[in-house]
């Protein structure tokens, strides 16, 4: 456990659960109520054996023994009754505290910025919200009904070991120090290992899936057996971690049971010289070595429960990490402006830096309802920056940005993206149909919708060839999918919605020059109706642009039409005639 873990407020620390446990209370409540009526009931039992014991012993009468018996097998059947309420409850509750955390997780995690996944390894983050997840809920589940069994139980036992002898209690209760000491003690060294193990585990998770994912690089170069090599190291380390976590936990029962025998054995001893001296009866014995081995096991418990607490604040403070963590961009109190957008974007002086390292400077231009705009420059110029920040996808100064003379930061963040359109170089298919992935943004687009917006796209001959058409699985992140036919499907859904602002960045890269002139021919139409930002590498998908913006190292290097721009004959025309002779070179 850090520094800063130990000092971190219990209420902060489980404020999130504190919250579920208001939420659940009534199981809170019945568990509670369940773990005193078992305990009690099965305290019961061991004074009713000293009963008979004492009975037997008087040469008591055999229907007054049954009667004894019988009322303690019944005390134990009710006992069973409300241990399974107990379970039932306190489980239950367990199960949907974890439920709610598993959600409101996943919703945080929806909400983050960019820059926190460029920071954060996505087998991490599976890591959090699974095997965290699970130590969590053992530690408020489990962990709770069992702590609650210890404190019952005890109470109940030393209180009525006492008023059987108060000085083998003495006796016995003496040596109980040590547990808490040495229950502290390897508790610590089980948290400390159990979060090793888990940030461990979140690497060999965050491997795996980076594999899987890139299974075509790994084939492509040849480098199965290095991976595989790497894995295994990382694997023998996960087990290294595990192993020293098992030898605190194979060390930590024996310590105990160690330390039950040796209780056994004083009492025995010092219980058994009073009975041969008369001081107290055998029955009172028996009940008394009975109630003392009851403690046995909620202090075996105890030694588990602290393992679950440790495992339990180890992993919640991993999840917490998650949870605290603010987007970058949040709606304020100002951003409420949910009007249907009419397209009118202007940049006023736009300053932008990534932390200290600044991408945009002094960006100033307009882009009018209707019009489209070409952004072109070399890699690295600020283009894909300049566009996500129309979607506040990271914060923006107030004064700087304004959509429909509306600035940006007033606009809610919802209404504003719903209304942009984009299509990105690199696009992102779900493990869903065509169809589905081309609809992700209207999911109640009829088909004929869809197979207008695939036409659109160039698309729909495509998928005319696929086994089930619309319905084709494309498999994880559009995997079974060329590269061409995944822009064709991120243009088609990004025109489905009919977004006031439509934006390609780069979404033609992986198609060749034929695939491209047709597709900018089909969607000539759609973009005449709205406004739209068009980036490519290529001059000839935005020569026929309203405007056209060359950027360079994040500054506007030359505006204009395409006409102006090759009269200037600067860095614009240069990269026009330079891809205009490439094109002539491949057709020879």
């Amino acid at each position: 456990m850090t520094e800063k873990q130990r000092k971190t407020p219990f209420k902060e620390r489980f404020r999130q659960i504190l919250g579920y446990f208001r939420q659940y209370k009534r199981y809170l409540i019945l568990g509670a109520l369940a773990i005193i009526c078992t305990n009690s009931l099965v305290m019961t039992i061991p004074y009713i054996t000293k009963i008979v014991f004492d009975l037997l012993e008087k040469g008591a009468a055999p229907s007054e023994i049954r009667d004894w018996v019988l009322l303690g097998i019944g005390a134990a059947v009710l006992a069973g009754v409300f241990r399974f309420s107990m379970r039932r409850t306190i489980i239950w509750m367990s199960r949907w505290i974890e439920y709610n955390l598993r959600g409101d997780l996943f919703a945080h995690l929806l909400k983050l910025s960019p820059s926190f996944y460029q920071n954060s390894r996505t087998g991490d983050l599976m890591a959090r919200s699974t095997n965290d997840l699970e130590a969590v809920r053992m530690m408020i589940g489990p962990g709770i009904m069992y702590i609650g069994n210890t404190l019952v139980s005890m109470a109940v036992a030393v209180t009525l070991m006492i008023t059987l002898s108060p000085k083998l209690t003495l006796y016995a209760i003496g040596p109980m120090v040590i547990f808490p000491i040495a229950v502290n003690r390897l508790g610590n060294a089980i948290h400390q290992r159990f979060q090793r193990i888990q940030e461990h585990f979140s690497e060999l998770t965050a491997t795996a899936q980076e594999n899987l994912s890139g299974i075509r690089v790994v084939r492509a170069y040849r480098q199965e057996d290095h991976e595989i090599e790497h894995f295994d190291k990382m694997s023998q380390k996960y087990v290294e971690l595990n192993m020293d976590y098992a030898r605190i936990q194979a060390f930590f029962i024996p310590f105990l049971f160690f330390l039950a025998a040796t209780l056994n054995v004083v009492v025995l001893y010092f219980g058994g010289k009073q009975v041969i001296d008369g001081v107290i009866p055998l029955g009172t014995m028996v009940a008394f070595l009975a109630y003392l081995n009851m403690l046995f096991w909620p202090m075996f418990a105890l030694g588990w429960v602290v393992s679950l607490y440790q495992r339990g604040t180890a992993s919640l403070d991993r999840i917490n990490r998650v949870l605290d963590t603010k987007p970058d961009v949040e709606n304020g109190g100002q951003s409420t402006y949910r009007q249907k957008m009419q397209g009118r974007v202007e940049f006023r002086n736009l300053s932008f830096s990534y932390g200290d390292a600044p991408v945009l400077t002094d960006i100033s231009f307009v882009i009018e309802p209707g019009e489209t705009v070409g952004i072109v420059g070399p890699t690295g110029s600020g283009k894909t920056t300049l566009v996500s920040l129309l979607a506040r996808l990271y914060p923006v100064e107030p004064g700087q940005i304004f959509i429909d003379e509306r600035d940006i930061n007033d606009w809610d963040i919802p209404s504003l993206r719903r209304q942009i359109g984009f299509a990105p170089q690199e696009p992102f298919l779900f493990s869903d149909t065509v169809g589905a992935n081309i609809a992700y943004g209207r999911n109640d687009a009829a088909k004929d919708i869809v197979l207008q917006a695939a036409n659109t796209a160039d698309l729909a001959k495509d998928v005319d060839h696929f086994p089930d058409q619309f319905d084709t699985m494309v498999g994880e992140r559009g995997i079974t999918l060329s590269g061409g036919q995944k822009q064709r499907a991120a243009i088609a859904r990004a025109i489905l919605i009919e977004p006031g602002l439509i934006i390609f960045d780069d979404a033609t890269s992986s198609v060749d020059t034929e695939t491209e002139r047709e597709i900018n021919a089909r969607i000539k139409s759609v973009l005449s109706k709205r406004t739209a930002i068009v980036i490519s590498h290529r001059v000839a998908s935005v020569k026929d642009a309203d405007q056209i913006i060359y950027l360079q190292a994040g500054k506007i290097a030359e505006r204009g039409t395409h006409e102006e721009l090759m009269s200037r004959d600067g860095a614009y025309a240069s990269l026009y005639r330079s891809q205009l002779l490439e094109e002539e070179l491949e057709r020879l």
